[in-house]
């Protein structure tokens, strides 16, 4: 029979490679189809893959062994792959004040109303939907498009309900900023 997975995190955690080896090994297919499923590409679940496994090999004498050391490593390639989409969504230009979007989303002006009667066209939507960034298209579809509650599309993002709301509000204010500009105005 092989090795527990908490004998060789702790193995791991005393600098023994070939132990962790053995662990990445047993883990890595299981690891790469969930990170795959949730990360819409292949590059980004292999760099995904690769930071958790990293993350991992540096914590691994955290595990308590209470919980799956299975359970515990997906959880690590869920940050993992946050992280990385994180620091797309912090480029440079990403966190334009409320006021600013709100602005290119044409609030206070008078033809609210008539944006409001062009975004029910649907090839008009679609293609702003288009200019949107992954990460805010897909928090609109799970949202406006599929129907989730917020609490639903949070854990399917795995985020915080709050940090699902403001992702929520501002891929609104940057769908209604590309309408508006689709509409010519």
């Amino acid at each position: 029979m092989s090795e527990p997975d908490a004998a060789l995190l702790r193995h791991a955690a005393g600098g023994d490679r070939a132990a962790y080896d053995r662990f990445v090994t047993r883990h890595q297919d299981a690891l790469f189809r969930y990170l795959r499923m949730i990360a819409g590409t292949e590059a980004d679940a292999e760099d995904a893959l690769q930071e958790a496994f990293l993350a991992a090999w540096r914590a691994a004498d955290s595990f308590r062994g209470a919980d799956s050391a299975r359970g515990w490593l997906l959880t690590i390639g869920r940050h993992a792959l946050h992280r990385l989409h994180r620091r797309r969504v912090d480029e440079p230009g990403d966190h334009l004040p409320l006021e600013a979007l709100g602005c290119e989303a044409g609030w206070g002006s008078d033809a609210g109303a008539e944006r409001v009667a062009v975004a029910d066209r649907r090839a008009l939507l679609e293609g702003a939907l288009q200019q949107l960034s992954p990460l805010d298209r897909e928090v609109i579809v799970l949202r406006e498009l599929e129907g989730f509650s917020g609490e639903e599309a949070a854990a399917l993002m795995g985020l915080a309900l709050p940090a699902l709301k403001t992702r929520l509000h501002r891929a609104r204010l940057r769908l209604a900023a590309e309408l508006r500009r689709a509409h010519g105005e």
